[in-house]
């Protein structure tokens, strides 16, 4: 939608301004819509942005009220915040750097570019000196402003202009000088603000959702502190494997608190659940073959496990295209990350969702195709436990996030909970609720499931997608057509 110019001659007075003679810093990027501000335009002329603040290790703490937020939050897939990447610091520490609800951060060093909406959780949160936070002269501007900022058109044109560094790079107040798209209708900008705030409040409430569902579990099997015992030698002869994490004590401590679970316990097989590796996509296997983040007519959904959050939902999306037909996982289906991140889950509730993997995933399904739903939620949510626990860190083997094969599936013991906790546990994770893409209705957000939110997630971000791309065209569809483009 946008590309690079180079020009044939440079002005004197240009050198001057930009203080560099490296070509990256006067490449130029072009749209077809050619009415164009830059961001300052829309900024407050005195206080632009206000910068963070760098408070120095030796504020850090275990855990305290004073929160503080890093670059490492923020990242170029989530439109809120990572808020597992906190630190923490002296509440005696404090400078008046506070964030607020639905303020907008944007990061000028090290991952220059990555910008979020941030909500609030009624903490106090102060925010790193790689960060800004920007201030508008109209609200009503900082939802459109925001899709920007994340488009890869605004990225590319600050990475134009950011100088080459050998270490950290640092943009400083560049972004001020990268150019938005004008839109004349205020009906898109308010369209782009509910597709905004659809998007970061259900990634929001993903996050509450899971953690929930981690706590309900921990306090289900936790009960019991026992004393470690180091492993006998029977031990060692039956698992035959010496590496030291599987016999670490919070496997110790996970594993006799479920066999002493008052309801029992069992394995995969003895829960009624079988696994099975995801399909190659190699070209002996799947035939000549194209993948692409934009959908085509006849493409198939391709999810890989790395691309599963760590709060259930579906980071981004690819589309493959082949000419063989390709294998998709079914209702009641789990995909379970088996290599680098292991233990991320994500649960299929419906047959609406048709999406294929690749190798690097263990597809878990139940041997009985009559098997209630809430089985299978059980069991990814259980799953997602144990990596949010450490568990599957300490049983992995291999290095780079390590492995988790099939064979290794033995040493799992799972706690056979009761139907009305498995019932509990399934609401929250599937709950039908009426989201429209282009209405913000917090309501309905918080009432739906995780799957649900997933699903949403993804229409609404190829919505945005979809708005930006033809803001940037200058060619605007109606207002119908935007309603219902994702329905």
């Amino acid at each position: 939608m946008h590309e690079s110019i180079v020009p044939n001659q440079i002005k004197i007075s240009e050198i001057i301004n930009n203080g560099s003679l490296s070509p990256n810093n006067y490449k130029k990027l072009t749209i077809k819509n050619k009415y164009q501000h830059k961001l300052e335009y829309y900024l407050n002329d005195e206080n632009p942005f206000t910068k963070g603040i760098e408070p120095g290790s030796s504020s850090y703490v275990k855990h305290s009220n004073q929160a503080f937020l890093r670059n490492s939050c923020i990242d170029n897939i989530r439109y809120s915040l990572d808020k597992e990447k906190y630190i923490y610091l002296n509440p005696n520490y404090y400078y008046g750097c506070n964030v607020e609800n639905e303020d907008v951060l944007f990061c000028t060093d090290a991952n220059i570019g990555d910008c979020c909406l941030y909500i609030s959780d009624e903490e106090n949160v102060l925010f790193s000196s790689g960060v800004i936070k920007l201030n508008f002269k109209d609200n009503k501007d900082k939802f459109y402003l925001m899709a920007f900022m994340r488009d890869d058109y605004f990225r590319q044109q600050l990475n134009t202009l950011t100088p080459k560094g050998s270490t950290i790079r640092h943009s400083g107040d560049l972004l001020l000088q990268c150019f938005v798209p004008d839109c004349p209708y205020d009906w898109v900008k308010d369209i782009m603000k509910d597709v905004i705030k659809n998007i970061a409040y259900s990634e929001y409430y993903c996050d509450k959702k899971i953690r929930d569902t981690e706590d309900i579990i921990h306090k289900e099997i936790m009960k019991i502190d026992y004393s470690y015992t180091n492993p006998t030698f029977k031990d060692l002869k039956e698992k035959v494997r010496t590496d030291s994490g599987i016999y670490s004590n919070k496997v110790y401590q996970w594993k006799k608190n479920v066999e002493n679970y008052k309801y029992g316990y069992t394995d995969l097989s003895g829960y009624g659940f079988k696994t099975q590796r995801g399909p190659s996509l190699q070209v002996r296997d799947l035939g000549r073959s194209i993948q692409t983040r934009k959908y085509h007519k006849g493409y198939n959904i391709l999810i890989y496990p790395s691309d599963i959050s760590s709060a259930g939902y579906i980071n981004k999306v690819t589309y493959l295209g082949a000419r063989i037909p390709v294998w998709f996982l079914g209702e009641k289906y789990i995909l379970f990350s088996s290599e680098g991140t292991i233990g991320k889950t994500f649960v299929i509730c419906d047959n609406t969702m048709k999406f294929t993997t690749n190798i690097h995933g263990t597809m878990i399904y139940p041997l009985d195709k009559e098997t209630d739903i809430s089985y299978s939620i059980f069991l990814g949510l259980y799953l997602n436990y144990l990596r949010k626990e450490g568990i599957f860190s300490k049983m992995s083997v291999g290095a780079n996030g390590g492995s988790f094969a099939v064979g290794y599936w033995d040493n799992i013991v799972i706690p056979k909970v009761p139907s009305k906790l498995r019932e509990k546990l399934a609401k929250i994770y599937d709950n039908d609720s009426q989201l429209l893409p282009t209405k913000f209705d917090l309501e309905k957000i918080e009432k739906a499931g995780i799957y649900q939110l997933n699903k949403f997630l993804i229409s609404t971000k190829e919505l945005l997608c979809t708005l930006c791309d033809d803001i940037k065209e200058g060619i605007i569809k109606s207002k119908e057509e935007y309603d219902n483009i994702m329905t």
